[in-house]
């Protein structure tokens, strides 16, 4: 079957003066048609420079330096900019970025901006359009002739999410949507992107630092490190069973209702300008061994249908 999304080989860099930061390395990453995946790593992992690079918003100084991404087999770095934009961005795969909650134009009401973007895309811009959109994210249609400044954290957030499902997506990629909102608005956001995936069978690939989010939310997790995948699989097996040290680091640092003290990854990421051939996780591993020092693994499947790039595997 081919996957909705696919990544392959994919690698994103940024030039400094010192070269390139290697930020996504050699990523392997697939979202099948109504899945939620789950896309995890601590900040500066290279999670929403992926996001960035799928959507082809990645600007100077960055760049794609290799790879591939395919959306329904169709390689979409092929295409030209203009192409991608009018045919692909919006329209088949749509984004609710980090911190999209500040993204509303503050002297225009949120009706309005919603309607600019079915205006812009050839779309039906009536009152009736933007009303169904906003009681699609559980909003009362009287959000639409209010200004961002009247609203709510999460309220500003769902208006997002309407304004990103406006073309009806197949793939919504959304970055730690829950940012900076309470528990409970945190559930209610993540129940709607459960319940949207149900109703319009919409693909998501849920990007967060936060893993028990994801933990009773997706169906399959990547987890990112220092620009590479480290480990994936089923979120079932993943979370009961992690394989990769830092995945187990990552888990062990997640409070729950039985921490008396909470343990967090000592040390700091390799820097990725000169990453070296060495495993990227060995200064911080508590089971490194030589071989960690002087080769990087390579992903490789283990039991469980989990991928692990580990030498204890």
């Amino acid at each position: 079957m081919t996957s909705l999304l696919e990544t392959k080989g994919l690698r994103i860099y940024f030039s400094s003066p010192r070269g390139d930061v290697r930020v996504v390395e050699e990523v392997d990453l697939h979202v099948d048609q109504g899945e939620i995946v789950g896309l995890a790593g601590e900040s500066g992992s290279g999670k929403s420079t992926l996001a960035l690079g799928v959507m082809r918003l990645i600007g100077t100084p960055g760049r794609i330096a290799g790879g591939e991404i395919r959306f329904n087999g169709t390689d979409i770095l092929a295409l030209k900019p203009d192409e991608f934009r009018v045919q692909y961005r919006w329209s088949k795969l749509s984004m609710v970025f980090q911190g999209s909650m500040n993204g509303f134009t503050p002297v225009f009401t949120i009706g309005s901006q919603i309607q600019e973007v079915l205006k812009i895309h050839g779309h039906e811009t009536s009152e009736l359009a933007v009303r169904k959109l906003l009681q699609m994210v559980e909003l009362d249609e009287s959000i639409a002739v209010r200004y961002p400044h009247e609203l709510s954290g999460g309220q500003k957030q769902r208006a997002f999410i309407a304004m990103a499902l406006a073309l009806d997506p197949q793939l919504l990629i959304a970055d730690e949507p829950t940012t900076a909102l309470d528990v409970i608005t945190q559930a209610k956001i993540m129940n709607l992107l459960k319940r949207l995936r149900t109703e319009m069978g919409i693909s998501i690939l849920l990007i967060t630092h936060d893993l028990a989010l994801l933990s009773e939310a997706v169906d399959r997790l990547y987890i990112m490190y220092a620009g590479r995948v480290v480990e994936d699989g089923p979120s079932n097996s993943l979370f009961a069973k992690p394989k990769h040290p830092y995945t187990q680091g990552l888990i062990s640092s997640t409070p729950t209702l039985k921490t008396e003290q909470i343990r967090g990854i000592p040390g700091f990421m390799p820097d990725l300008a000169n990453p070296g051939e060495m495993c990227s996780f060995s200064l911080r591993c508590p089971f490194v061994m030589e071989v960690c020092k002087t080769e990087r693994p390579r992903l490789g499947k283990v039991d469980g249908g989990e991928e692990v790039a580990c030498w204890l595997y």
